[in-house]
C-alpha cells in the first residue's frame, strides 16, 4: 500500500524511484513551483511508485528489488569469465510468463552467472513491450551490471521474482517469446511517462482530508471515481502519481504529459521526507440522505522532524497552484461490503431480476448505500442494452463508488469496456471480480475475452480453461477456448510469414 523513499531507492529514476537530488521541484509545465525562497538549494524527495512487499532479495547471483509496478534484476559480471564483454553478447528472452538469459559467446559462464540468476518462471505476468534490458559499464572497476527491468502486467506485491521449482520448457510456457533488444525505459513500448490524461485538477480531486498526531502529518486527496477510472484507462496506477517533498514543501501531481498539479504548498512545521508513506486508500463518508459511499484517496504520511513534533497551525499553506479543495475532518476506513448474485449465464450481461424497481429510484433519494449502487447499476444496464458504452461505464464507475467489490458490477463494466476497445481496462475489472467473487465462472469468462483482444493467447486459453474446470457443464467455454486456438495458429502464420 505505501513506498518509503529509503527502500525504493534502487528503481531507474525515470520511470518509478524515490530519488533524491539537490535541485529545485519539477515543473513540467507553466511557472515554477511556490517552494520558498530556498527551493534551489533544498534537497528534493521524488516518490515515483508505491512500495511493494518483500522490497528486495536475491536469486542466485543475482540482486532485486520491486515496486508495486516493476521489479528489478541486477546481477554482477567481474572478473576473466567477463572480461571485454558487451551487450551483444547477450540474449535476453522475454514472455508473459518467464524471462531466459544466456550468453552466445561464453556459455560456460553463462550457465554458471545467468541460468541460476536471471532465468526463470514469473509468479504473475509482465508486460513485455514496456519492459527492457541493459548492461552497465564500469571501467575503472573493469565490471558490468546487467540489468533486467520488468514491468508487472497488474500492479501488486510478487514473492520472488520466479516460481520455485524446476524451468519450464519455454515452448510449453508460451509460444510468444520476444527477444529484446538491449536499451533503457525510454525503448519501452509500454504506457510512457509522457501519456495525455486528458484531465483537469478538478476532474479528478475533490477534496483534501488534513490530520494530525504528535508526530506525524497526515494528508489525503479524495479522488473522483470517474476522473481515476479515466486515468486509469491511459496508464497504471504504479505510472499515475508523482510526489516531491523538501523538508518543508510537498507537491503531488500527475506524471502525464503537462504535468498536472494536484496539490502543493508549504507545512506549518518541518518533517523528516525519507520517512514518508504513501499509498491508495478507500475512504467511507457519508452523503445527503444518510446513505455512505466509498471514495479511492491518495493518502501521504508524513513524519514530524525532531523539533517540530507538536500541534502545527495551519498544517499546510497550499500554492495557488494546487486546486483549492476544502479540508474537512476525518472519516472512517472501512467500506460497506455486499455480494451481488452470481448466477447470470456466461457472456450475457449481468441483470438483476428487479432492476426495474431500481430505476424507479431514479431522482429520489435512496436511503441506503447498495439502493444508490443497484440504481446506478440498472441505470449502466440500460445504457449497455442501448450501446451506449461509455455512458454505461461511466454509471457503472459510480456504482462502484458506494459498492467496491460489487463483483457483478465490475463483471458488467468489464464487458462495456471491452466493447468499448478498453481491453486492458476490461481486464483490469475482471481480475478484480475474479479476486473477489474467485468461484465465479463469469470472472474468468470477462477475464478471457480481453486477454484475447489483446492477443495473449495462451493466457487467454489458461483462463478460459479455469472457467471450464467451475462450469464444466456448459459448452460455451470449449467453443472460446477453440476459437482463441484458431487466431493463435493465424498470428503464428502471419509471424512465420514475415520471418
Amino acid at each position: 500500500r505505501s513506498a518509503r523513499t529509503r527502500d525504493a531507492g534502487f528503481v531507474n529514476a525515470a520511470t518509478m524511484a524515490a530519488d533524491i537530488g539537490a535541485s529545485p521541484l519539477p515543473t513540467p509545465a507553466g511557472p515554477a513551483a511556490a517552494l520558498g525562497p530556498s527551493a534551489a538549494v533544498l534537497q528534493v524527495h521524488r516518490l515515483r511508485d508505491f512500495r511493494a512487499t518483500p522490497a528486495s532479495g536475491s536469486n542466485g547471483r543475482a540482486r532485486w528489488q520491486q515496486s508495486m509496478g516493476s521489479l528489478e534484476l541486477r546481477l554482477l559480471l567481474r572478473g576473466s569469465p567477463w572480461e571485454g564483454t558487451s551487450p551483444d553478447e547477450f540474449q535476453v528472452r522475454l514472455c508473459e510468463q518467464g524471462l531466459r538469459v544466456a550468453n552466445r559467446q561464453r556459455p560456460e559462464a553463462s550457465d554458471a552467472f545467468l541460468k541460476q540468476s536471471l532465468c526463470g518462471d514469473f509468479p504473475r505476468e509482465v508486460l513485455v513491450g514496456s519492459s527492457w534490458w541493459t548492461l552497465e559499464a564500469d571501467v575503472e572497476r573493469r565490471e558490468h551490471v546487467l540489468v533486467v527491468h520488468l514491468t508487472k502486467a497488474k500492479d501488486g506485491s510478487w514473492p520472488a521474482p520466479f516460481r520455485e521449482g524446476p524451468l519450464a520448457e519455454a515452448s510449453e510456457l508460451s509460444s510468444d517469446w520476444t527477444a529484446l533488444r538491449p536499451g533503457g525505459a525510454a525503448q519501452s513500448r509500454g504506457p510512457g511517462l509522457e501519456a495525455d490524461l486528458g484531465l483537469q485538477a478538478s476532474e479528478l480531486f475533490e477534496e483534501l482530508v488534513e490530520s494530525q498526531t504528535e508526530d506525524f502529518v497526515t494528508l489525503r486527496l479524495l479522488l473522483k471515481q470517474n476522473g481515476l477510472e479515466q486515468a486509469r484507462r491511459s496508464v497504471p496506477m504504479s505510472r499515475l502519481w508523482g510526489l516531491d517533498l523538501t523538508e518543508d514543501n510537498l507537491r503531488v501531481f500527475l506524471r502525464s504529459r503537462g504535468g498536472v498539479t494536484l496539490l502543493s504548498g508549504r507545512f506549518g512545521g518541518r518533517v523528516q521526507p525519507t520517512q514518508t508513506e504513501w499509498g491508495m486508500v478507500k475512504v467511507t463518508r457519508e452523503v445527503p440522505g444518510g446513505a455512505c459511499e466509498t471514495r479511492p484517496a491518495l493518502e501521504v504520511q508524513l513524519r514530524k522532524a525532531t523539533d517540530y513534533r507538536h500541534s502545527w497551525d495551519p498544517l499546510l499553506v497550499r500554492d495557488a497552484q494546487g486546486i483549492e479543495v476544502p479540508a474537512v475532518g476525518a472519516v472512517a476506513d472501512n467500506a460497506p461490503e455486499r455480494k451481488l448474485p452470481l448466477d447470470a449465464p456466461l457472456g450475457e450481461l449481468d441483470v438483476d431480476a428487479d432492476s426495474s424497481r431500481f430505476l424507479e429510484l431514479e431522482g429520489q433519494e435512496a436511503r441506503t448505500p447498495t439502493e444508490h449502487a443497484m440504481e446506478l447499476k440498472a441505470r449502466g444496464d440500460d445504457c449497455f442494452k442501448r450501446r451506449q458504452w461509455d455512458a454505461a461505464i461511466e454509471l457503472y464507475g459510480r456504482a462502484l463508488g458506494f459498492m467496491p467489490d460489487a463483483e457483478a458490477v465490475l463483471s458488467n463494466r468489464s464487458a462495456a469496456l471491452a466493447e468499448a476497445g478498453q481491453y486492458q481496462a476490461a481486464l483490469d475489472d475482471a481480475l478484480r471480480a475474479a479476486e473477489v467473487a474467485p468461484q465465479w465462472p463469469k470472472a474468468y469468462f470477462r477475464q478471457g475475452v480481453a486477454l484475447r483482444a489483446l492477443r495473449r493467447y495462451d493466457m487467454a486459453i489458461s483462463v478460459f480453461s479455469e472457467g471450464l474446470a467451475r462450469d464444466p457443464k456448459n459448452p460455451s467455454w470449449k467453443r472460446e477456448i477453440e476459437d482463441t486456438e484458431a487466431k493463435k495458429a493465424v498470428r503464428q502464420a502471419a509471424r512465420g510469414l514475415r520471418r
